[in-house]
């Protein structure tokens, strides 16, 4: 590898398996690196593991359109760096904040930062126990969680079998939606515009149907969606060694929002490659599909299945037309994002956008239809 490479020319994934390449994997590191969260053999009782997540984020959306104060930074760091510990099975436990801020920021800002990162420490069941703080050019807050998992019911992105089933938490799409309409001024029912200001607002983990599912000992295998639904399905399958079919018309978007999505001209699967709505993407064992429904609804949350694993390397889609396309692997990426004229939000925004290439349509549907 050319030392002299920029990062914007590597993307960020290179840029990851560089580094990761160059770190040693100690025996105390199970299922090794490359997975949400850390699981580290040092027990916090006779069957735990420690979870431990770092996640650096920047100024929430929701503050740079006006539409929530500093807290919601706070809020969004904390929330971004506690979802991988608790899509990989683990209770947070402590957390710690370093703060890079711009020489002319506020005390009224940082202290409105960190109280919302206190806030959302404390709605996890978590403290924050230590920090930093460094002058920088821009701001940024890099969080730390460590939490506890119960060693037998972690979960990694390894571990999807062929036949499990995909499923996806929550509702998706919310997000990004609200930025368009918010960015673009478009006329909104008092509900949508509800529904979108929290969407941007508080973008969290699904707590609590997380931590039911990891109890259950349910998911073969898991992952967040904060990078979109395509990022995060690639994800699962490279690490697991499976391939994976969907159905796009199961992708599950807010039935409030049914006008807004209309009016955006765009398609579910673009709709779920933003990432931002911090759901979270399983592998589970078809028998187990209606235990895992029954847990949702008891939590006051939901499950789609949005289709499977197979075996082999084939990723694809069917389209709400019935046709089966290529699942590109569509994902935000610090790094390459911008580099060629359009930034990632501008460029999957696009209703003309080719998303994949067309498959072999009896191939495809022949593996859909197996089981």
């Amino acid at each position: 590898m050319d030392n002299t490479m920029t990062l914007s020319e590597l993307g960020e994934r290179r840029v990851v398996a560089e580094i990761t390449g160059l770190l040693p994997a100690p025996a105390l590191l199970l299922d090794g690196i490359g997975h949400d969260a850390a699981f580290v053999d040092m027990p916090h009782g006779k069957d735990d593991v420690l979870v431990i997540n770092t996640d650096r984020s920047g100024m929430n959306v929701a503050y740079q359109l006006g539409l929530a104060g500093a807290e919601c930074i706070g809020d969004f760091g904390v929330s971004h760096a506690v979802s991988d510990v608790v899509v990989a099975g683990g209770v947070p436990r402590a957390v710690t904040v370093a703060l890079l801020l711009p020489g002319d920021s506020t005390l009224g800002f940082v202290r409105d930062v960190m109280k919302g990162a206190t806030a959302a420490a404390e709605r996890y069941g978590a403290v924050i126990v230590g920090g930093d703080t460094k002058q920088n050019p821009k701001f940024a807050m890099v969080v730390t969680v460590v939490g506890t998992a119960h060693r037998q019911r972690r979960v990694a992105r390894s571990g999807a079998h062929p036949g499990d089933a995909l499923v996806v938490t929550g509702f998706l799409g919310s997000m990004f939606l609200g930025l368009n309409a918010f960015r673009h001024s478009l006329l909104l029912s008092e509900k949508a515009r509800r529904i979108l200001e929290i969407a941007l607002v508080e973008q969290r983990p699904p707590f609590a149907i997380g931590r039911a599912i990891a109890e259950a000992g349910i998911p073969h295998a898991g992952t967040d969606i904060s990078d979109g639904l395509p990022g995060a399905i690639h994800a699962l399958c490279k690490a697991s060694c499976v391939g994976a079919l969907i159905d796009e018309a199961r992708i599950p978007l807010d039935p409030d929002l049914a006008d807004v999505v209309i009016a955006s001209a765009l398609q579910p699967l673009q709709l779920a490659s933003a990432g931002g709505d911090w759901q979270f993407l399983y592998a589970v064992p078809m028998e187990r599909v209606a235990e895992i429904e029954r847990i949702a609804a008891r939590v006051g949350g939901q499950v789609t299945v949005i289709g499977k694993f197979i075996s082999g390397g084939l990723l694809a889609r069917r389209d709400r037309d019935g046709n089966w396309w290529q699942l590109d692997r569509i994902e935000h990426d610090s790094f390459a994002d911008g580099t060629k004229g359009r930034g990632y939000f501008e460029e999957i925004a696009d209703p003309a956008k080719e998303i994949g290439e067309m498959l072999d349509q009896s191939t495809c549907q022949a593996l859909w239809d197996i089981g």
